[in-house]
């Protein structure tokens, strides 16, 4: 029982800490997008900063549905018995 709430709670902290990440990485996305404003339409330093911000900000989306998934189908699988077996009837 106490593994339980200390595994819910623990999830509870990362998912928050994973949504705060996400926030951060939105900040810095936009206070690098009003900084390279200034600079030229065909700046290459623009279109680098910009692309490697873009990045960051979609791997952090991407570990946050990731761990997110994760945390849903370890919970589901952990309310029912899994039998594995040869038989694709006993499967459902």
């Amino acid at each position: 029982m106490f593994q339980l709430l200390g595994a819910a709670a623990a999830s509870g902290y990362i998912i928050t800490a994973l949504f705060l990440f996400v926030a951060i990485g939105r900040l810095i996305r936009n206070a690098l997008h009003t900084l390279t404003a200034r600079l030229p339409k065909r700046s290459a330093l623009k279109h680098y900063t910009m692309a490697a911000v873009s990045l960051m900000f979609f791997c952090l989306l991407v570990i946050r549905m990731c761990f997110i998934a994760t945390v849903i189908i370890d919970s589901a699988i952990g309310d029912h018995d899994v039998k594995i077996s040869g038989d694709p009837r006993s499967q459902f």
